[in-house]
């Protein structure tokens, strides 16, 4: 059965766009949407009382110059923490330093282990919908900033 070329379907659909290829913005919304999942990781970890299961991938070059790739675990900064009364703060950092939410202040208050859970899922869907793209712009103009060294 042999098909011409006035017979086939198409359609206005285009490719997605790879992950390497996406905009600075798209790059920046994934790397804390991952964040956000591994600190997800580290509160059932919390709460089970056992160890987080992260881990991440290192290509190190071996002595014969060949690439070596093995696994290591991963220990990310946890976002949030109990204070002296007991209840659960969260600050969510992008770039190594503190993201001001509401642009004064980076510190929320979550209560317990469930509202932790319930915030990052508010954060998660604030992020994919870009709506702390400024904010997030800025923590990380900070880093660069602090990256640099005047002559």
């Amino acid at each position: 059965m042999t098909m011409n070329l006035s017979e086939l379907k198409f359609g206005a659909e285009k490719r997605p766009v790879p992950h390497w290829r996406s905009s600075p913005t798209e790059k920046m919304r994934a790397a804390v949407l991952a964040a956000i999942q591994n600190q997800r990781v580290l509160l059932e970890a919390e709460r089970t009382g056992t160890a987080p299961n992260l881990t991440k991938t290192v290509k190190t070059m071996g002595e014969d110059g060949s690439v070596i790739t093995s696994v290591v675990a991963k220990n990310p900064r946890k976002w949030f923490w109990k204070n002296p009364a007991g209840q659960y703060l969260i600050e969510m950092l992008f770039a190594g330093h503190p993201v001001l939410i509401n642009g004064k202040q980076s510190t929320i208050l979550a209560g317990d282990a469930d509202g932790v859970e319930r915030v990052l899922n508010v954060l998660a869907d604030a992020v994919s919908k870009g709506e702390l793209d400024t904010q997030l712009a800025s923590a990380a103009a900070l880093r660069k900033k602090a990256g640099r060294k005047s002559a």
